[in-house]
């Protein structure tokens, strides 16, 4: 036997570099599955959370709106229906007046855009609302409503 250690546990510098190299690819493989698995998760979350963004911004945009049609209450449809059309996303679908007061109905569009992990993301989210608008102290709620197709 020989008195070397480096030749009598097997070991050297190829041994060393072998070893290295079987660390380094398991921890390759390791970041890649992780990766792999992770990416999608993340973009995943980043939509939805996208997503409730747009949503919220939906319900923002019916309160603006429906401000705006309480701000001069007004009898007259065309007048309500041009009020409402000044604000953005928004797209009159009917307008009814009955008695001493008008009804409108309303969708209003979004869309959302936002960098990710992986490039840009997007959302569009649209909804529908009914207000009545009287002359007279007491405002009507909002509703919404199932948007027609």
């Amino acid at each position: 036997m020989s008195d070397n250690p480096r030749v009598r546990f097997g070991g050297g510098r190829s041994a060393r570099l072998r070893r290295r190299l079987t660390v380094g690819t398991a921890l390759v493989a390791l970041v890649a599955v992780g990766l792999a698995l992770g990416v999608p998760l993340l973009r995943d979350r980043s939509q939805h959370r996208l997503e409730r963004r747009a949503d919220r911004e939906v319900t923002a945009t019916a309160q603006r709106t429906r401000a705006v049609l309480l701000a001069e209450p007004s009898d007259r449809e065309a007048d309500l229906r041009r009020a409402a059309g000044t604000v953005d996303g928004v797209e009159v679908i009917t307008v009814t007046a009955v008695a001493a007061e008008v009804r409108l109905v309303f969708r209003v569009r979004v869309a959302k855009t936002a960098a990710s992990v992986l490039g840009w993301q997007r959302a569009d989210a649209a909804a529908c609302f009914g207000q009545v608008v009287r002359r007279g102290d007491t405002p009507a709620p909002l509703e919404r409503l199932p948007c027609p197709d």
